[in-house]
């Protein structure tokens, strides 16, 4: 059965090309959201082996905003409408595959049921309650420096907590966005879309919670491949530096290679001979 690459791009047209390259395989179909900001020129987007679906709809991404949920779930339906597929791979348009396609393929039939989702460990409820539980006055600028802003969320926020305000019971958990889930599973994330515009609007950084928060208040939960592990649950190579998300290295090259994580972010042009040496070595 094929597999369906979801991927949300915004910009780095030159690193898209290489993934979507690195994806071209006729066992793989490939669906594209390009954020509304970007001045890409689809027309240089070619595949030769995979059907590549870039869709019509261009939702303006916003950083922290329910807006990436929304464009997941875009993705997820179109797939959807297209499938079954095996494995539902969402990716950021600055990934790159650290394996082969034999590879992944080969994993994924070893482990077929199983969902790739990462979930955080050490995440204390307070932080969980504070991003998912209050109704903030939140606005697509929730970066934004302007002090009333943030004072008016903090009186709402403080204001819920005196009263005990709560959104769901479920438990909520936390996790990278990135993951690589079932078609069962997506048919259960789109089923409760209602569910998850309820809760999840207007909260803090939701498309880290939402995936996670079904699969573990559902029988999907005993699937999931490593509960302990929040990358390796998820098969992704990624890299924190002090809360901050850092271009890889070429000195990470091996690290990234011989992991047992199949994909990594994030990649920039201005450092291609990283990008090189990754799709040198997956070849």
């Amino acid at each position: 059965m094929k597999h369906a690459y979801l991927i949300i791009a915004h910009n780095e047209l030159e690193i898209l090309r290489f993934l979507l390259s690195s994806l071209d395989d006729n066992r793989n179909d490939i669906y594209l959201h390009i954020d509304k900001k970007a001045a890409f020129d689809t027309t240089v987007l070619q595949t030769v082996k995979s059907n590549l679906h870039i869709l019509p709809v261009r939702l303006d991404a916003r950083w922290g905003d329910f807006s990436l949920v929304e464009i997941e779930l875009l993705l997820f339906q179109e797939a959807y409408k297209n499938g079954p597929y095996a494995y539902y791979h969402l990716l950021s348009g600055v990934d790159l595959p650290i394996k082969s396609q034999d590879y992944i393929h080969r994993f994924c039939e070893e482990h077929q049921g199983k969902e790739f989702i990462g979930i955080a460990q050490h995440v204390s409820q307070r932080e969980l309650d504070w991003r998912s539980q209050h109704w903030f006055v939140y606005a697509r600028d929730f970066q934004s420096g302007n002090l009333f802003k943030k004072v008016i969320r903090g009186v709402f926020a403080r204001m819920q907590s005196l009263i005990g305000y709560k959104r769901t019971s479920l438990q909520v958990k936390k996790g990278a966005q990135w993951c690589s889930i079932t078609h069962d599973f997506v048919q259960y994330l789109l089923q409760n879309e209602p569910l998850i515009r309820k809760i999840f609007n207007h909260t803090y950084c939701p498309d880290e919670l939402f995936v996670q928060t079904l699969c573990w208040n559902s029988e999907f939960k005993n699937s999931i491949y490593n509960p302990n592990d929040e990358f390796e649950g998820c098969k992704r190579y990624i890299k924190w530096e002090n809360g901050i998300l850092k271009p890889l290295k070429l000195q990470e090259v091996d690290d990234m290679i011989l992991s047992s994580r199949w994909f990594a972010r994030k990649f920039t042009s201005n450092n291609k001979q990283v990008v090189r040496e990754v799709l040198k070595r997956i070849k």
